[in-house]
């Protein structure tokens, strides 16, 4: 082969791995900003760390990718330095998070709890996407609360279901107070989603005592555990994809230095 069809060669597959990059990057910083947008600040710290990093990579690994696709077309050896050093930082950048994530499983185990936690406590019913995601887990994995349905007893989604609730009782009964013996007792609301059925018994199953940690109707089970169950049975793709992304960098990498250094070639002294 010519090293003019060589060259040819290096340069369109360095333009199709740069492509894949700018989308990822492109995708990565939309996503963290639409998930900072949506959270409304409501996020933990650990959170929104994970998100502004998110984004700084992205941002990064699409800066490499379009600092290629100019030097490549214009043959600049600045673009293509600028390129292979962006590329070569959100490479360490990924092997040091899959590293870090190996070396932390526990603690990210406890940190999806304590979100999960956090949503059903402070965001249901607040947070539009938030509300949908929740039902969505509790439904599909057949589970009420983040540890169970007692959860949703101090949640502030039921304590406006029971504000509701109870000025409606107060604008049919009037003033008057119940002191009998019959008087119910305190009780709280779960979300349909925690229902196992439909109809009026999951009207009738919402409504908890207080003393009880669910009851017939309701799903029992928590959903942390169930939540990390069904992620460690899907883990197989997003690992696949990170080996493959890093894959790419490494194949992307020589190809840029190959070309700057073509496109920048040492300096040759007379005699």
């Amino acid at each position: 082969m010519s090293m003019s069809r060589c060259y040819s060669l290096m340069k369109c597959l360095l333009i199709l791995f740069n492509i894949i990059f700018l989308c990822l990057g492109s995708g990565a910083c939309g996503f963290a900003a639409w998930a900072l947008w949506d959270g409304h600040g409501n996020e933990g710290a650990a959170a929104r760390a994970g998100l502004l990093a998110v984004a700084a990579w992205g941002g990064a690994l699409a800066l490499g990718a379009l600092a290629a696709l100019a030097g490549a077309a214009r043959g600049s050896a600045p673009l293509l330095a600028a390129a292979f050093s962006l590329l070569a930082l959100t490479a360490v950048a990924e092997a040091a998070a899959g590293w870090w994530g190996a070396a932390h499983r526990p603690q990210l185990r406890r940190a999806l709890l304590d979100s999960l936690d956090h949503t059903v406590r402070h965001e249901y019913g607040v947070l539009h996407t938030r509300t949908q995601l929740l039902d969505v887990i509790q439904q599909g994995l057949e589970c009420c609360g983040a540890e169970g349905p007692r959860d949703w007893q101090h949640s502030v989604w039921a304590r406006a279901q029971e504000g509701a609730q109870g000025a409606g009782a107060g604008a049919g009964a009037g003033d008057a107070l119940d002191l009998s013996v019959g008087a119910p007792g305190a009780y709280y609301w779960v979300p349909e989603s925690c229902c196992a059925g439909a109809g009026a018994a999951c009207a009738a199953a919402r409504r908890v005592a207080a003393a009880s940690g669910g009851g017939a109707g309701l799903h029992g089970a928590a959903c942390g555990a169930r939540a990390l169950a069904a992620l460690a049975r899907l883990a197989r793709v997003p690992l696949a994809l990170a080996a493959a992304l890093l894959a790419l960098h490494a194949l992307a990498l020589p190809l840029t230095l190959a070309l700057w250094l073509r496109a920048h070639p040492h300096p040759s002294y007379k005699a």
